[in-house]
Parts: structure tokens; sequence; C-alpha cells
């Protein structure tokens, strides 16, 4: 059974009103520095199927402009199961792809924050988006909990 596959029936067992617990994180910290942490974020995001698209670094080209430097880092995540979750439920969903990490440092601490995609979710009340967008907002927390066992 190919990974696309089970991810359809996945999709199409889910209720359409399943809430994730609101208790998981979208936000998780740990000592680390930031190249190590860019590294575990891209093993934990290919531990579950995504790939890396683009790493932003904003604090190199706020420094170019005269601007303290702020220790920020955009990296961008997808997969081709969710570019075809998004096709199937609603082409619209494509505008929240890639999937975006925020990386915060502070100190030897950093930050892995993902997008809250509650607004999104209260736009889909009712339909197979909101499914997709439950199944993001899970496998994004997978993700954070897995860089956190790096």
């Amino acid at each position: 059974m190919t990974r696309w596959f089970r991810m359809a029936l996945l999709l199409t067992a889910l209720p359409l009103t399943v809430q994730p617990a609101q208790a998981d994180p979208q936000i998780v910290s740990k000592r680390i520095e930031m190249r190590q942490a860019m590294d575990d974020l891209a093993i934990a995001a290919a531990n579950h199927g995504m790939q890396l698209v683009k790493v932003q670094p904003i604090d190199q080209a706020l420094v170019k402009r005269g601007f303290d430097n702020p220790h920020v880092r955009l990296i961008f995540i997808n997969s081709e199961v969710a570019v075809r979750w998004a096709e199937a439920a609603d082409p619209r969903l494509l505008n929240l792809l890639p999937m975006r990490f925020v990386l915060l440092q502070q100190g030897d601490l950093i930050t892995v924050m993902v997008d809250d995609l509650a607004a999104w979710k209260s736009y889909y009340r009712d339909s197979p988006g909101l499914t997709v967008l439950n199944a993001w907002e899970i496998e994004l927390r997978e993700v954070l909990a897995d860089f956190l066992a790096q």
C-alpha cells in the first residue's frame, strides 16, 4: 500500500469535526546552536515524509541593511502528500504551502514555532479543507516533537 493511499484512507476515515488536543505545543524550545537546530528540524521533517524547501536567513538581510541582528531563520518545509491533500480538498489551501517554521535564537536557546492554523480552520468549518488542516496541524506537532527528541 503506497503512502499516498494510506494518507487518503486516513483522510476519509477522519470525521470532519475532529479537533486536535489544544494542549499540544506549536512552540518548542531547546538549548542548541542555530546550525544544529536547522539540521535537527530538517531531519525531523524528513522523518515525517517532508523535505526542506528553503531557508530564509532574515537576520543576515537585516544586518546588511544596518539593523540589529534579530537571530531569526524561516525554514520552509513541504511534502508531495500535503500538496495532493490541498488540491483534492480545496486548491486555496495551496496558499499555506510550503509550511513555515520560525527559528528564534535567544542566547543558547532556540525556539521553533509553526503557524497557527486556527483562523484557516474557522474559515473551513465542516468541509474537507478542515480535515486537511487538522491533519497538517497534527503533522506539524509531530515534527516539533521529533525536533525536541533529536
